[in-house]
């Protein structure tokens, strides 16, 4: 995979805060962006989200 991808996770996610800033590391422009959410990140705290993805789109 060549294209930026962005790993939004938060408190509650199975995974840790480690594996998640390793799977962003493993592609060329990853983001590793921790919210304070839980498994659904992008219900649970839609303005933490959209900060990352705004953050992700323009950084």
């Amino acid at each position: 995979m060549t294209a930026p991808v962005l790993v939004v996770g938060g408190p509650a996610v199975t995974s840790t805060k480690r594996q998640l800033a390793w799977l962003a590391e493993q592609t060329p422009g990853g983001w590793y962006v921790p919210v304070d959410a839980n498994h659904l990140v992008h219900t649970d705290n839609p303005d933490g989200f959209l900060t990352a993805l705004h953050a992700f789109g323009t950084g």
